[in-house]
């Protein structure tokens, strides 16, 4: 019986031994995730929010306080780096829940429609959202986000599958400088100056189910039109459907719109960019969205030349502003 016993405290004694020094580890080496922080502490200072907008960081475009002085409507920006419309779709169920949202605007680019998801991106963006919830929520929230990612089977047969569950494996800084860094803002984070409500307030209606066949045809459409320059990932569609499907039930107006580009982005489709553009409304539309592609706006291509762009897709400030207006006149 001794022996069990002690067999026992030996192995406890090693877990949370081993606890410490993981957690010791992901303070100093995972980055401290201060996009998704900054969209959550932003949204945390919001009543009210009648208007939604998430996306990747395509998303930035958008000023809120511009939005908000030319449509008087309440808006909270929630598009964080590298969010697909899996990531999308959960910040959408979460704040819908807790806000008497009219419209969600999803803001994207073609190239949203090739990537599921990024499994680093969600994780940052899920964490910074729990990070003030009991310490039972987070815990279970991360861990289902961890478990979802099996159901790929290109992940389930890679290292990442087991290096998820080592935060400072998959995600470090290992610089001196940007372990300091690191390590000085989450010092200085300790007390996080935001808190988030987890009660839900709004009723809100989950969709009894999609019929298959339809987004099947649209699977089979993408898959027809064999494109060279884009691989539309049907795990893509299907959670841009069932975001239309979840915004339909509950009566709240779903709008897409594709951002400005760098002209030799959209030059890069070659022949195939009127083709893209074509399905990718034809989608949204059938499922009662609006489209609207101002990357193609001959107004806005004149107001923003290339050299306002900071990359291929990132605006300075004052283009923002420019296309805030023209964002903010197509929700009107």
């Amino acid at each position: 019986m001794k022996e069990h016993f002690g067999s026992a405290i030996r192995i406890t004694t090693f877990i949370v031994i081993f606890a410490v020094i993981m957690h010791f580890m992901n303070f100093c080496f995972v980055p401290s995730n201060w996009a998704s922080i900054d969209r959550w502490e932003q949204y945390s200072s919001k009543r009210d929010v009648d208007t939604l907008f998430v996306g990747s960081s395509v998303g930035w475009v958008v000023v809120p306080r511009t939005i908000e002085g030319l449509n008087n409507c309440r808006p909270v920006n929630m598009s964080t780096p590298n969010q697909f419309y899996k990531t999308s779709l959960e910040a959408v169920r979460f704040i819908s829940c807790q806000q008497p949202l009219e419209t969600v605007v999803l803001l994207t680019g073609f190239e949203g429609l090739e990537d599921a998801e990024d499994y680093a991106a969600a994780e940052a963006f899920l964490t910074a959202q729990y990070e003030t919830a009991p310490f039972w929520l987070r815990a279970w929230a991360v861990f289902k986000e961890k478990a979802g990612r099996y159901t790929d089977t290109s992940f389930l047969l890679s290292l990442d599958s087991v290096n998820i569950w080592f935060d400072w494996v998959e995600s470090f800084s290992y610089s001196i400088p940007e372990i300091l860094k690191n390590t000085a803002y989450r010092r200085s984070r300790l007390t996080p100056p935001y808190t988030l409500d987890f009660t839900k307030s709004v009723e809100r209606i989950s969709p009894s189910g999609n019929d298959p066949a339809y987004i099947d045809e649209d699977i089979a459409e993408a898959e027809m039109m064999n494109l060279t320059t884009l691989d539309i990932d049907p795990r893509s569609l299907k959670a841009l459907d069932e975001m239309a499907a979840y915004l339909a039930a509950n009566d709240i107006r779903f709008v897409v719109i594709v951002t400005p580009h760098r002209s030799d982005v959209g030059a890069g489709y070659m022949n195939e960019y009127e083709v893209i553009d074509s399905y990718f409304e034809r989608f949204v539309e059938k499922r009662g969205g609006q489209y609207h592609n101002i990357d193609t706006d001959p107004e806005l291509r004149e107001q923003l030349p290339d050299d306002m762009f900071m990359d291929r897709e990132h605006i300075v400030d004052e283009g923002n502003n420019i296309v805030s207006e023209k964002i903010a006149q197509l929700l009107r």
